[in-house]
Parts: C-alpha cells; sequence; structure tokens
C-alpha cells in the first residue's frame, strides 16, 4: 500500500513539473487525428465543393459498421467487395439481409447487421456505397 501511495504521489508530482512545451508536446500528441465535417457546419476552412458533398452524404455515417468488413472504401475484405454494385442491388441484398433471408455463404453475418436497418437507412447506404 505504501509503495502504491508513494507511486501516485511521484506521478503526481512529475505531472505538475512539466514545462508547458513538454504539456505543448503531449496535448500534440494526443490530439485527435481527424474530423467530420457536416453540410452546414462551419468547419474551419474544410474543403468545399464535391468533397464536401460526398462527406456529407447520411450513409457515410451509418457505413462506419459495414467498413470493418467490406473495407473503408468498399473494396472487400472479410465480407465481399461492393465498389461497383448498383444502387438496385445493395437495396436488395441488404432488404433480404434484414428479413433473414438466406444470400450466400455469409448471410448468418449479415442478419443481425441489416435487422435494425429502416427502409431509408438501406436507400442511405446504398446511395454511399455506389459512390465508391
Amino acid at each position: 500500500m505504501r509503495y502504491l501511495l508513494v507511486t501516485i504521489l511521484a506521478l503526481s508530482v512529475s505531472a505538475f513539473a512539466q514545462t508547458d512545451e513538454q504539456r505543448a508536446s503531449i496535448a500534440d500528441r494526443i490530439k485527435s487525428f481527424s474530423t467530420v465535417c457536416v453540410a452546414g457546419e462551419d468547419c474551419g476552412g474544410a474543403p468545399a465543393g464535391a468533397d464536401m458533398a460526398q462527406a456529407s452524404l447520411p450513409g457515410e455515417a451509418k457505413y462506419a459498421g459495414c467498413a470493418a468488413c467490406h473495407g473503408a472504401n468498399g473494396g472487400g475484405g472479410i465480407g465481399p467487395a461492393l465498389v461497383g454494385r448498383d444502387t438496385d442491388y445493395i437495396v436488395g441484398r441488404l432488404t433480404a439481409y434484414r428479413a433473414n433471408e438466406q444470400v450466400g455463404a455469409q448471410s448468418a453475418l449479415m442478419w443481425g447487421q441489416a435487422a435494425a436497418l429502416s427502409d431509408e437507412d438501406i436507400q442511405d447506404l446504398a446511395e454511399y456505397v455506389t459512390g465508391f
């Protein structure tokens, strides 16, 4: 117990003994490395135009859970590639998965993912994916 108290005290003292330069260096190392700019918000000089339009699609946030298996840009991985698929294909597959239909070998993995998707979510995802 005494060792724990000494350690905590030593760490506390060392934290207070840091210079402003050291604190700034630490803050720089732990700062967020990216930001998400939503259309209509002041994004502090974020790029405008086509990049902003793509970043503000409603399906982008919904795709975050899909990226683990289908890749950040839909190139595939554990799950099949989505690049090159059209909106009707994506909507059809997600609707089938939501209904627990057997579509392929990995259908069971998708049933739980698609179960909570609304028709609007499915459409948003399809529109986002076809933009890859």
